[in-house]
């Protein structure tokens, strides 16, 4: 499996932004403030799911976020999601959790939500 990011035209990005904003509104994803024009504020795509786990380009893992929120998820998996995998693990024993790259996983994430 190849492992380079697709990337994809202005034309493409342009129509997956405005059916992102269409659902999601005008405010970034993560802290809920407006995009302005200053560096860290900048609106930018985010793999909700990260890339690294889920790749492709589907609106339905897909959000828009300001830059400095963009990085400081970076490619971990968002703790809701992790707290349900935990949760269906716990609750199937026969089914568990492979290949998933635990730098992606923040410990001290699961820690707060709990």
């Amino acid at each position: 499996m190849s492992t380079a990011r697709v990337e994809l035209s202005e034309e493409e990005r342009a129509a997956l932004r405005v059916e992102i904003q269409k659902r999601d509104g005008q405010r970034c994803f993560y802290c809920h403030r407006n995009f302005k024009r200053g560096p860290m504020r900048r609106r930018s795509f985010d793999h909700y799911i990260p890339y690294c786990m889920w790749r492709g380009w589907e609106v339905s893992n897909l959000v828009l976020a300001c830059v400095g929120c963009n990085l400081a998820k970076g490619a971990a998996l968002p703790w809701t999601v992790a707290v349900l995998l935990l949760r269906y693990v716990e609750q199937n024993p026969g089914w568990r959790l492979v290949d998933v790259p635990t730098d992606s996983l923040h410990t001290n994430d699961l820690e707060a939500a709990a």
